[in-house]
């Protein structure tokens, strides 16, 4: 790409002279060149490899597993695209270990062994991308609409209201789950939707307990005196 900038001349006919400057292209310098691939991370090969990335040469192999230990799941999944080194690291059991038995917490920890060895063979990482979940970093929303006849006044033809709200729902992996009907948007319930039930904001909580893909809850509403 080159940028063109015109040049004042005094007497300029009806052609007026260009100058180009040229773009500095510093990719280019990277064309034919061969990189070595990296090895896996704690492989066992004799062979010295050296890691061409300076993110690799700077930050040791513990300090970059320390931070993929407090990554979510999502972000590992979307780390593991950056590089091959990051993607075999990511593919470490404990990591997957961790978010599988944080998730399904409720079904117990010899439970999801269980289901671990007889339905993916396993793997944590193939548990956690097949078995049915739940997320827990945002709300469910259901938008439920119904009509709802208006009062006539004086006319021959009755008026007709479409009534609109949302159904917010937020789940937790220790069982718990919150409720609310409204018409708000969600920027405006999500800071009501906090960790626990609040009568002032129409927040009501539960328990819910999950088998397969199937989810059953039970509502709690507060005693009215």
């Amino acid at each position: 790409m080159a940028l063109l900038i015109p040049v004042e001349t005094g007497n300029a006919g009806p052609h007026k002279p260009l100058q180009y400057l040229d773009t500095h292209r510093p990719w280019l310098s990277l064309y034919g060149t061969r990189v070595r691939p990296v090895p896996a991370f704690g492989s066992l090969s004799s062979k010295p490899a050296s890691d061409p990335a300076l993110i690799h040469r700077i930050l040791p192999d513990e300090l970059l597993f320390e931070v993929f230990t407090r990554m979510t799941p999502y972000t590992l999944g979307r780390a593991a695209c950056v590089c091959r080194k990051w993607r075999y690291a990511i593919r470490t059991p404990c990591l997957w270990r961790n978010a599988c038995i944080n998730t399904w917490q409720i079904s117990g920890l010899e439970e999801n062994y269980k289901i671990l060895q007889t339905d993916f063979g396993g793997s944590w990482r193939k548990m956690w991308l097949h078995r049915p979940r739940l997320r827990f970093d945002g709300l469910y929303v259901s938008r439920n609409t119904y009509i709802r006849v208006g009062i006539t006044e004086w006319k021959t033809t009755n008026p007709v209201h479409l009534v609109c709200y949302y159904r917010y729902v937020r789940f937790f992996p220790s069982g718990k789950f919150l409720y609310k009907n409204s018409s708000q948007k969600v920027k405006d319930v999500a800071k009501a939707m906090h960790g626990r039930p609040s009568k002032a904001e129409s927040v009501f909580g539960g328990r819910y307990t999950m088998i397969k893909d199937q989810v059953e809850a039970a509502i709690l509403y507060p005693v009215q005196t």
